[in-house]
């Protein structure tokens, strides 16, 4: 994995100045880009990159030597260019300075993005200063990093911005003595967090994938919460929600319907510590949203059930939807009988009891395992009278749960689409004869 900084390279005849960072400060420099270097990349090796992106203008005028008029004598200036102020930095990584068109038309803008793109390598680390970059160039920019965070795996190291309108127009900055004139340097890096947490929050919502989450989470998360006191434990609160998600995400793509309500209600105690984080604001309201999606689990294992079907209709996991929705099911018919819904001998009497009812089986006909439990096979049985509804809906999901775990490898196989509609339905009539208690 490389280092690289990019830039872009303006035509304006900069003003000195005093960039400044927190405790570090540059005096009496031209191109802020002198300052991001060196406060940035310094310690940098000759693996790493330093790559300015300029027009041929900016060529002329900054990046050589001499680029700009006197604006009394109209003669020329006499100023360093950025690649000298550069070199005099005697910073090791290797810097190239890379033309660009202007960005005029819609045709140039796409020759931007992909000059820039291949200036970006596969694992690179990004720093960049967005200074000067013009026009639609900022918005590009951002663009082309998120595209080869997915593209070539890049991760930004940071993104910075010389504010130098805190000093007024140029007009009014001429007239600041050079001691006064301090600029500070922006971090805006914590925007392109933003971006990635909601992206992550938003796949976990919508897809139910949680590997985003858990990947940001094992990073740093300190700069996304507030300075206080309590950092280090806000930042573990976090990684704990992001194992829980992760965790949770797991339990519904492999249907560990036993560890679903443990795992919800361990996700929820998390959550709800979330209220006393000391977030920077705009990351509230991202993880509320996780928050949300927890509301509906209660910790009782049969209503938990019933949503964690609705979880994975919602979140496109068709066959697991099923496939925890009827094993539910079996262990509502269990307790029912005040019997271990985790023991496997009762779980096979419960679906052939089921065929037993439907079908009004002799009992010298019935399968081994209810056939050795008779008083179990019994109580079932009684059980099951007046839950015609549900009993109904678990043979459909049995059939439909065959279609699928056999891939349609049967006769009359459903239709792709049907499957969802009918697993919306079924969820809906379990749902209202929960409710009703029947």
């Amino acid at each position: 994995m490389s280092k690289v900084y990019i830039s872009f390279l303006g035509t304006n005849d900069y003003l000195p100045c005093t960039y400044f960072k927190d405790s570090r400060e540059m005096e009496n420099v031209r191109f802020v880009q002198q300052a991001t270097l060196e406060f940035f990349c310094r310690g940098w090796t000759g693996k790493d990159r330093i790559t300015v992106f300029s027009t041929e203008d900016a060529f002329r005028k900054n990046w050589l030597d001499d680029g700009h008029k006197d604006k009394d004598t109209r003669g020329i200036k006499k100023c360093m260019g950025l690649e000298n102020c550069i070199k005099k930095l005697n910073l090791l990584p290797v810097l190239k300075r890379v033309p660009i068109p202007e960005g005029k038309s819609e045709q140039e803008i796409w020759e931007i993005f992909q000059i820039v793109l291949e200036e970006l390598k596969p694992e690179d680390e990004v720093i960049f200063d967005i200074t000067h970059a013009f026009r639609s160039i900022p918005m590009l920019a951002i663009v082309i990093l998120n595209y080869s965070k997915v593209m070539k795996n890049i991760t930004i190291g940071g993104i910075y911005y010389g504010a130098f309108e805190v000093l007024g127009s140029i007009f009014e900055a001429e007239k600041i003595s050079m001691e006064k004139r301090r600029v500070p340097i922006l971090d805006l890096t914590l925007f392109d967090q933003l971006m990635e947490w909601g992206i992550a929050i938003d796949r976990f919502s919508v897809a139910g994938d949680a590997a985003m989450v858990s990947k940001l989470a094992n990073q740093s998360v300190k700069p996304i919460l507030s300075e206080s006191k309590g950092r280090d434990k806000a930042a573990d609160t976090i990684r704990k929600i992001a194992k829980n998600l992760s965790d949770f995400s797991k339990a519904m793509v492999t249907c560990r319907g036993h560890d679903i309500s443990s795992i919800a209600g361990k996700l929820k105690e998390h959550v709800n510590t979330f209220e006393s984080l000391e977030l920077v604001q705009p990351f509230k309201p991202i993880f509320n949203r996780i928050k949300n999606q927890m509301n509906d689990f209660s910790g009782d294992s049969i209503m938990d059930g019933i949503q964690a079907a609705r979880w994975c209709l919602d979140h496109n996991l068709i066959q697991q939807g099923y496939t925890i929705l009827q094993e539910t099911l079996l262990s509502y018919f269990i307790l029912k009988i005040k019997h271990d819904q985790e023991n496997q001998k009762y779980r096979e009497i419960a679906g052939q009891a089921v065929t037993i009812y439907l079908k009004k089986i002799d009992r010298a006909k019935w399968k081994k395992a209810s056939a050795d439990n008779e008083q179990i096979t019994l109580k079932l049985l009684d059980a099951y009278k007046g839950q015609d509804e549900l009993i109904k809906i678990f043979r459909n999901i049995s059939n439909d749960r065959n279609d699928l775990n056999h891939a349609g490898h049967n006769t009359n196989p459903m239709r792709p689409e049907a499957f969802r509609k009918k697993l919306s339905e079924m969820l809906a009539r379990i749902e209202t004869c929960l409710a009703d208690g029947s």
